[in-house]
């Protein structure tokens, strides 16, 4: 007897099992959009936080970079403020400085500088500024020592309070068409039998050869080091008679700040030279920030004597005169910065600008350093397709402010 579990079922009656050819196609289809748009929005999302992740990293660098610079030009004068001001005994600013640095090349071992705070070179043709700031770091109160003997390694003074071995001082009369120096002190006293003129009480010494001073330890205990005079002209060039000493202390900086051919701002402190690699003969430079592609810088200079700076006394022009250095009261700066990230699309449409635009305006140029040309919808002008910042600061010059208030 058969039951019907094993009855044979005809031919072309049996229930359909699996999918069709048409549904497999189907669901590929399905599937491959799907992961064609989890690819898009992959892709999108990457760009977009490799957008932002080069934003940020610009946002930090211009930061760190207008926050050195902006801190480094509030210091500008410090030290010798005063000879800025033309109604009393030291209207020296502006001078030829005369300096020596026997660790520089035998070439350069001498070489100039003017007096200023500050000083701003204009770049050519839109091309980055140089900003040259001028300062000192001494621990006194920074007014001028007024001199009135002189020979080629002593100065006589009135009062050498704040005068140490090791510190730079600025030696000048009282004319600011006249050079002045800078010398390194090596004795105030006769303590180390090296000073026979320093036991008035009043003299300084700037000799030539080794020197010895005490070094005053946080233990209480004061150690005499030796060290060779590295910034004492063997033939100085100038004889004075008498005149004025600013003290610059120990640390005194004069620091050059530059933009890059590739793109970094840097600073090279001109007065201590310092060559890590001799084959090159260069100085040193100390790299701050990345990422930027133009710097720009203008004076402000009360004219009027109102005590504001006027919209029309922003000027790139370098004051001519001891008097007009007395009237900067501020410098403004502008940093443009340029983001790593390159964008398929066109992302900058125009150079940005700054308060300075109508003077100084900031210039961009492609990656290959051809100019950025002001037509947009040309395809070569590879500048467009990346995402900029501009910092700009205006920086009060304090110690010029408070210069008008010290006299020797």
């Amino acid at each position: 007897m058969f039951t019907d579990r094993y009855r044979s079922i005809p031919a072309g009656t049996g229930a359909q099992r699996g999918l069709s050819l048409v549904e497999i196609m189907v669901g590929m289809l399905i599937a491959m959009i799907g992961v064609v748009i989890i690819f898009q929005m992959l892709a999108t999302s990457e760009e977009r936080k490799r957008t932002v992740s080069s934003g940020s990293d610009t946002q930090v660098s211009g930061i760190v970079g207008m926050t050195t610079l902006e801190r480094d030009i509030r210091e500008a004068g410090y030290g010798f403020s005063s000879a800025a001001f033309d109604n009393a005994a030291t209207p020296v600013m502006g001078c030829t400085v005369n300096a020596y640095d026997s660790a520089r090349p035998a070439a350069i071992r001498a070489y100039t500088f003017t007096l200023t705070p500050i000083q701003i070179v204009q770049g050519a043709s839109g091309a980055s500024d140089t900003i040259i700031v001028l300062r000192g770091n001494g621990s006194t109160f920074p007014a001028a020592h007024v001199f009135t003997e002189s020979s080629d390694t002593t100065k006589k003074t009135r009062g050498r309070a704040g005068l140490a071995p090791r510190d730079y001082a600025l030696i000048a009369r009282n004319s600011p068409t006249v050079d002045c120096m800078i010398v390194e002190i090596t004795e105030v006293n006769d303590d180390y039998g090296n000073c026979t003129a320093c036991v008035d009480g009043v003299s300084i010494q700037h000799k030539q050869g080794s020197y010895s001073f005490p070094v005053y330890l946080p233990d209480g205990t004061t150690p005499v080091q030796t060290r060779i005079a590295r910034y004492n002209n063997p033939a100085p060039p100038i004889a004075f008679t008498n005149g004025f000493i600013f003290n610059l202390g120990n640390g005194a900086r004069r620091n050059i700040w530059q933009v890059t051919a590739n793109n970094r701002l840097q600073v090279t402190n001109d007065l201590l030279y310092l060559d890590v690699n001799p084959a090159d003969g260069t100085n040193d430079a100390v790299e701050v920030t990345e990422g930027v592609v133009n710097m720009q810088a203008e004076y402000g200079i009360d004219a009027n004597n109102n005590g504001q700076i006027e919209t029309t006394e922003w000027t790139t022009t370098n004051p001519a005169t001891a008097a007009a250095w007395a009237n900067v009261l501020a410098v403004r700066v502008a940093i443009l910065l340029r983001s790593g990230q390159y964008e398929r699309t066109t992302v900058t449409t125009a150079i940005p600008t700054w308060s300075g635009s109508a003077t100084s305006p900031l210039t961009v140029t492609n990656l290959d350093g051809t100019a950025s040309g002001t037509t947009p919808a040309d395809p070569t002008m590879n500048w467009r397709n990346y995402r900029y910042r501009v910092y700009e600061s205006v920086i009060p010059l304090r110690n010029i402010l408070w210069g008008s208030n010290i006299r020797p």
